[in-house]
């Protein structure tokens, strides 16, 4: 077996520490402890409202290949913390276990192991160590569990005590990175909810979504493109925020229009279309590639593939006034701004608003597949149209 030392170590942790966006953190920390344990499948969970939730589920025996609903499928479900569960055991007592062979626990300890993820998948979970992920402060934000350590030969075998040592450091660091992730996404939510102080259909959720729908487009379309891994892997940083943030403007729009229930005049809708201008100010610094995808994400969602959408070549006068111009058209509109449009109007369609009812899927990807060409990137609807096994699994992580 390859040997691990501590530099090997220390290398992982400065990867992990450069990674600023919470999801992208979790499914690092995940593969890269797996990838040096050897380990054939693991989950990270987190903690939140006295549950653990399942945050990244691997599984290299199940989930091979291009498999991107995995992310996704069992986030919905959690544990509880206590002896029913070896996780919640984990996080309770705040303290690793390893054991040899699942099936084969002794009956003089405070956990157990429930067998029903084994039954219906048919999987044989054998080896299997855990680690609590706690910050400076001793608090446990979740779990790390490895599942199935494989030795060269590719046959399952015990974890050592030297992956237990390595594992629980590596534990520490990943805690803190987590902890720093999520304060920061936390911020971006709370921008959201701002929103939702204006706006009653733009929910937390529907910005969950749009941003999860967006960057799963992205990685589709980008590979297609022959995008570098490592670009995609920054970009998708960058893209999923500008995503959730893409309504951010709506801030600035009168309450009487956002919360109207009938139609609006003439007047009320121009005044409406103008939050697109005015969220893209809220992002002035071209040094930030993250300001960048945020600023053409917010102002260029409403554009349309054959030029007839808005805000277009814009003025805006030393009154402020914003004047629209031609739109935007074809390739000219962002590409982050044509994915966004993508995934904002399929969540629109699909979820159920006081003035309409839920569409059904059906009629909401015969509208994108209808309007391919004219309100949309033929190219991406195409991608997104062949991606609703990962839709589904997102929405059902980020349901009402």
């Amino acid at each position: 077996m390859p040997t691990r030392d501590a530099q090997q170590l220390l290398s992982l942790v400065e990867e992990i520490y450069a990674i600023e966006e919470l999801d992208q953190l979790l499914e690092a920390v995940l593969t890269k402890a797996r990838t040096f344990l050897r380990a054939d499948a693991g989950t990270l969970y987190l903690k939140s409202n006295n549950k653990l939730f399942f945050s990244f589920i691997q599984n290299d025996s199940m989930f091979s290949g291009d498999k991107a609903e995995a992310r996704y499928i069992y986030s919905s479900r959690y544990l509880t913390l206590d002896r029913t569960s070896l996780a919640g055991y984990v996080a309770k007592a705040g303290e690793s276990v390893t054991i040899d062979d699942v099936y084969d626990i002794q009956s003089d300890v405070d956990y157990s192991f429930n067998p029903d993820f084994d039954r219906q998948s048919n999987y044989r979970t054998k080896s299997m160590l855990m680690v609590p992920l706690k910050i400076p402060r001793g608090a446990v934000v979740g779990v790390l569990q490895l599942i199935n350590a494989k030795d060269e030969s590719e046959n399952v075998v015990p974890f050592s005590r030297n992956d237990e040592l390595y594992l629980n450091q590596f534990a520490q660091y990943a805690a803190s990175a987590i902890e720093k992730a999520r304060l920061s996404k936390e911020m971006v939510l709370r921008m959201v909810e701002v929103t939702t102080l204006h706006d009653p259909f733009e929910t937390a959720q529907h910005a969950k979504r749009v941003g999860a729908y967006a960057v799963e487009l992205f990685d589709k379309w980008a590979t297609q493109k022959h995008v570098a891994v490592g670009k995609i892997s920054q970009l998708r940083e960058y893209l999923k925020t500008a995503a959730m943030l893409h309504d951010i403007g709506k801030v600035a729009i009168s309450d009487s229009i956002l919360k109207r229930r009938g139609e609006l005049t003439p007047e009320e809708h121009n005044e409406l279309k103008k939050h697109t201008v005015l969220g893209s100010q809220l992002f002035r610094r071209r040094e930030s590639y993250w300001d960048v995808l945020s600023r053409d994400v917010a102002e260029c969602h409403h554009e349309r593939w054959d030029g007839t959408g808005y805000p277009g070549a814009y003025r805006i006068d030393d009154a402020g006034k914003i004047t629209f111009g031609p739109g935007k058209k074809g390739r000219a509109i962002p590409w982050s701004a044509r994915i966004v449009a993508i995934a904002d109007v399929y969540d629109a369609l699909r979820s159920q608003r006081s003035y309409k009812d839920a569409w059904s899927q059906d009629n909401v990807l015969a509208y994108l597949h209808e309007h391919a060409g004219t309100q949309f990137d033929p190219d991406m609807v195409g991608i997104f149209l062949d991606m609703q096994d990962v839709v589904e699994s997102i929405r059902r992580k980020y349901s009402y």
